[in-house]
């Protein structure tokens, strides 16, 4: 919350008429919404239920067509419409209460969010809201020009031909069940993303969460079971919490800005040592952390860095990507990291202040292994092993047990350890399957 609140005092600006202006806004990586030509609207932070007074509580049955709210307060809402929808239109703070409600719409959000107004959005019971717009740019089934919290202690069932939650503003997760089904992001903010709390599930054919700027995940449960990219931010920082993330591509991205898995076939594929430091940070320092991706699993165009939790990644089986992918520096100071894919891209820490060591094998394998006390049992083929614990120590050797055999024995001889070569070289990596993605130019 506090960064939040921080962050968006930071953005307040005043636009001065004309382009000159504009442009050196957009390229400071500000974020404004533009209402006319002489005026504009900041984008507030987020709220919570100790922002609202809830003795004064406004009563609302949901209708056919519009259900409008255009003032501020608290606001309870039960009931259910096939061809309807709750729009919210002013600048002033408003908490809804939604007590299974059902709301479908057939040409745009079933929640649309105007005004640049924090929303306070909590469920109570069963709740569903569902978008079946189809077109070029369907709307999301939670949209909003400000900043959204979700809580409560009911769950909500959303679903979406664009993206499931999106905020122009800030997103704060901290309570309550989602199952969100989406085409393009399932959870997105043109600002940041931070989860406290709650049991998501996601799906997407796009990202199951997307920050312009950062993610923040430092409680509740985080299960994206279908995307392209698992996470994607300019920055990443998961501190607490249960995250599983399964990806068509990377498992984590720390790109540089805008949603960089969009276009008609992602960015370009492989190479990644060959790219420039783009300065975002993935930083892992607590937490329960487990990926599954076909393409790189844990992806920073800077650096990452691991002082704690638990992370295992099952990383790509082809020589075009690897378990793990930076431009920057990687160091570790504590934790527990196992991450397996193939050989061809494989990296090893840059710094290490415990053992850190990677297995390059002349072969695949897909059975589990077994090095000192670590034991761990892939869910694909690998030819690559990176391992990181406090269980490890330097000066001593370990054998290497696949199936309860010997592959290799590893001597430790130094916190950072490499054992074998690669398998290939990036001037001749395959090319990474490429499938079609949308464009952050929809921003709806």
């Amino acid at each position: 919350m506090e960064k939040f609140k921080k962050l968006s005092k930071q953005k307040k600006i005043a636009l001065a008429v004309g382009s000159v202006a504009c442009v050196a806004a957009l390229a400071a990586g500000i974020t404004f919404i533009v209402v006319n030509s002489n005026q504009t609207s900041e984008v507030k932070p987020v709220v919570t239920s100790s922002d609202f007074d809830n003795s004064s509580e406004s009563t609302l049955t949901l209708s056919d067509g519009q259900n409008k709210i255009n003032k501020g307060g608290t606001y309870y809402v039960t009931g259910s419409t096939s061809n309807g929808y709750i729009i919210i239109n002013t600048s002033e703070n408003v908490k809804l209460i939604l007590d299974n409600v059902s709301i479908a719409r057939s040409d745009g959000s079933p929640v649309h969010i105007k005004g640049g107004a924090s929303v306070l959005i909590e469920f109570i019971g069963d709740n569903t809201l569902t978008s079946t717009e189809t077109g070029d740019d369907p709307s999301a089934a939670i949209s909003s020009q400000g900043s959204v919290t979700i809580s409560g202690s009911g769950s909500a069932t959303l679903k979406s031909n664009g993206k499931g939650i999106k905020a122009d503003g800030e997103l704060l997760i901290e309570n309550g069940k989602l199952d969100i089904s989406a085409v393009d992001d399932a959870v997105h903010s043109n600002t940041n993303v931070a989860i406290s709390g709650g049991e998501i599930t996601a799906t997407s054919s796009d990202d199951g969460v997307h920050a312009d700027e950062t993610v923040t995940i430092s409680g509740g449960k985080l299960n994206v079971t279908k995307s392209y990219e698992g996470i994607e931010g300019t920055n990443i920082t998961v501190s607490g919490g249960e995250v599983s993330l399964v990806s068509s591509d990377d498992g984590f991205n720390v790109s540089g800005g805008n949603d960089q898995s969009g276009g008609n076939g992602g960015p370009m594929q492989g190479g990644g040592a060959m790219d420039a430091d783009s300065g975002g940070v993935l930083t892992i320092s607590g937490g329960n952390v487990y990926v599954n991706a076909a393409g790189d699993g844990l992806d920073s165009n800077g650096s990452i860095i691991i002082s704690g939790g638990t992370v295992y990644v099952d990383g790509p089986t082809d020589n075009g990507n690897g378990a793990l992918d930076y431009n920057g520096k990687m160091e570790i100071s504590g934790g527990t990291l196992i991450a397996v894919g193939s050989s061809g891209m494989a990296q090893n820490a840059t710094s290490a202040s415990q053992p850190s060591v990677l297995i390059n094998l002349t072969s695949s394998y897909k059975d589990s292994f077994t090095f000192g006390e670590i034991t761990y049992s892939p869910k694909k083929s690998y030819s690559s092993i990176l391992i990181s614990s406090d269980k490890l120590k330097t000066g001593a050797s370990y054998d290497l047990k696949i199936s309860g055999n010997t592959v290799q024995t590893v001597a430790v001889s130094q916190n950072v350890t490499t054992s074998g070569s690669a398998s290939g070289t990036p001037g001749n990596m395959p090319v990474r399957a490429q499938g079609t993605q949308y464009s952050d130019s929809r921003r709806r």
